[in-house]
């Protein structure tokens, strides 16, 4: 049996609920597209990052995998994708010291391109 679909009433009843709990409604995400050439480089550079995502309250939620391209010009290579816990929290991360001070061993290691994005996590997300 398929599960109803909640009316606008009963959707935005949620919606203020949640925001009078505080709970915040946008996240920040980091997604990264990377070809690494240079495993040896990037088996030292990769625990490096690790911890500097969870010491700004990040984590992963993916990291590689097959991608299949479905419309479009992207090839994606590896696709990385971080959470932080808002947009602002993902934006200082890329401009800590922490991050910042892995740009040359990333560089050693990888090509990428970065993007951080602002994304809704409530209810109907």
């Amino acid at each position: 049996m398929a599960a109803r679909a909640r009316t606008r009433v009963e959707y935005c009843t949620e919606l203020v609920q949640v925001v009078w709990r505080g709970v915040p409604l946008v996240k920040g995400y980091m997604m990264i597209d990377t070809e690494v050439f240079d495993q040896e480089v990037f088996a030292e550079f990769a625990p490096k990052i690790v911890d500097a995502v969870q010491a700004h309250g990040g984590r992963f939620l993916m990291r590689g995998g097959t991608a299949e391209v479905i419309e479009g010009d992207w090839t994606p290579n590896r696709v990385v994708v971080m959470e932080f816990d808002s947009f602002e929290r993902a934006q200082a991360f890329v401009r800590s010291t922490e991050y910042t001070s892995l740009n040359d061993l990333r560089s050693r290691c990888m090509r990428s391109s970065v993007v951080v994005v602002e994304g809704y996590d409530g209810p109907g997300s």
